[in-house]
């Protein structure tokens, strides 16, 4: 009975907000509130009710939405909680259009609403049609992308990625979605952007921030960055902690080579490297040896990693 009564009251909370989330105009600045009075003693209310349930550790998934709701609601106005509201997408309803880029491609799509999307070799990505509609929609299958959105408050763009969603307005951002790797990466570089799964929001990010997703535990990391625009365009590559599998395909797919391993128990072991797309691979590979003590042969364009 408890339960029923707490997700009860949850639907009337969402109902209620969704109301007033629909009374106001994006295109315009608002308050949500009559005085200042009134939104300092609602969100010190929001505020102590986390606190509460936080430390009795009960419903933890639950409160994590009320937490998110109240951050969002207090600090990030109409497009954070534009955001905590939008249900999951019904992507299976949708016709969408593939495109992909082959090894040693980099790869940019310029769509109807003049936003573009950037492809890494190896990257692949699916595009709703028609594209504009309630919202903007793109899928991530794979690979990493970035992307640089056209301010449109009257449709929201969204990337669907594996198991979480970004949803932006107009902004710059990169988004990693390897599936060898455990973590999926939103890394903002300019404007703000929302990020959440199925059933809560994970995070609203700002310039030089990053989130990461586990994909098993389904735990978020948020991290500062440096990193730039430029760097990515110029082919920059950071890999951080990320099985010798994922070094294989995204080294294989940037350089238009195989690579192999003599042991395969070397597949997951955990490697961190840097390179851009005009090094040497000797040189990479070089790297990748000193660091982590691998040994490599080339032959061709088949490279086979060993100890």
């Amino acid at each position: 009975m408890a339960k029923k009564n707490i997700f009860s009251e949850r639907r009337s909370i969402d109902q209620q907000a969704e109301a007033w989330f629909y009374r106001t105009d994006d295109r315009v600045p608002f308050e949500a509130f009559s005085n200042q009075q009134e939104k300092t003693k609602t969100g010190e209310e929001m505020l102590d009710a986390i606190r509460r349930k936080i430390r009795t550790r009960k419903h933890h998934r639950l409160w994590l939405n009320v937490a998110a709701a109240a951050v969002i609601l207090i600090t990030s106005g109409t497009f954070g909680y534009r955001a905590y509201l939008t249900s999951a997408p019904s992507i299976a309803r949708q016709v969408w259009v593939s495109y992909a880029a082959n090894k040693g491609e980099f790869k940019e799509i310029r769509l109807p609403d003049q936003s573009t999307i950037h492809l890494r070799p190896g990257a692949k990505i699916a595009i709703a049609q028609p594209f504009i509609q309630q919202n903007r929609e793109v899928k991530l299958v794979a690979g990493e992308i970035y992307c640089e959105v056209s301010h449109d408050p009257e449709h929201p763009f969204l990337v669907h990625s594996s198991q979480i969603t970004t949803q932006v307005l107009g902004t710059k951002f990169i988004i990693n979605n390897d599936p060898l790797a455990a973590d999926i990466r939103v890394t903002l570089l300019s404007g703000k952007v929302a990020v959440r799964n199925e059933t809560v929001q994970l995070g609203i990010l700002l310039p030089k921030q990053q989130l990461s997703f586990n994909r098993v535990s389904e735990t978020v990391k948020l991290d500062s960055t440096t990193y730039l625009v430029e760097n990515w365009l110029n082919g920059e590559y950071i890999l951080d902690d990320v099985p010798l599998k994922s070094f294989a395909q995204t080294f294989g797919n940037a350089f238009s080579m195989e690579v192999r391993f003599q042991q395969k128990a070397l597949e997951n072991l955990p490697v961190s490297i840097q390179f851009y797309r005009t090094d040497h691979p000797k040189n990479i590979l070089d790297q990748l040896k000193l660091i982590h003590g691998l040994n490599y042969q080339i032959k061709g364009k088949e490279v086979i990693l060993m100890r």
